[in-house]
């Protein structure tokens, strides 16, 4: 075997390997790609999921507000049912979207408007209007805010 069989054997060999790891390296970029694409768009999905979410709680939450204001203040006129149908429609449509701070908060409030109408003398105002904050609290603090400092004062004319 001469010096030239040598090199000719020790240059296929290095070729050998180095079109391997060439293979290699070729289909590692691309997986490495195409996992890159597949986790950017689920983590896309997800996020845009969320903003979907929040636009609905968001929306939701005012509708919300608006009707236990008038169930807050149910006492000194009667709304008819048109607006207690549409506090019972929101309410359903945020039990399933709203967060258990914000459903336990709006529970806690139903009970004490469902204890005043008992018995007016029973439950203060007082008591009513912060429950009546605690949902707005929550609510505020769902959408975004989640270290409010913001106190929310009930505001009657």
């Amino acid at each position: 075997m001469s010096f030239f069989d040598l090199l000719s054997i020790a240059g296929a060999v290095s070729l050998s390997l180095g079109g391997g790891a060439a293979i290699v390296f070729a289909l590692s970029k691309w997986l490495g790609g195409v996992w890159a694409a597949r986790i950017l768009a689920s983590e896309e999905a997800q996020h845009q999921r969320e903003f979907e979410a929040l636009v609905r709680r968001r929306d939701i939450y005012s509708k919300l507000a608006t009707t236990l204001r008038v169930l807050l203040k149910r006492h000194e006129h009667d709304d008819g049912p048109d607006l207690r149908g549409k506090f019972l429609e929101t309410y359903d449509e945020a039990s399933v979207w709203a967060p258990d701070a914000v459903m336990n908060a709006v529970g806690r409030l139903l009970d004490l408007l469902k204890s005043h109408s008992a018995a007016p003398d029973f439950v203060e105002q007082s008591e009513l209007q912060q429950a009546y904050i605690d949902c707005m609290t929550e609510m505020r603090k769902d959408s975004g805010f989640k270290s409010t400092t913001f106190e929310y004062r009930v505001v009657s004319f």
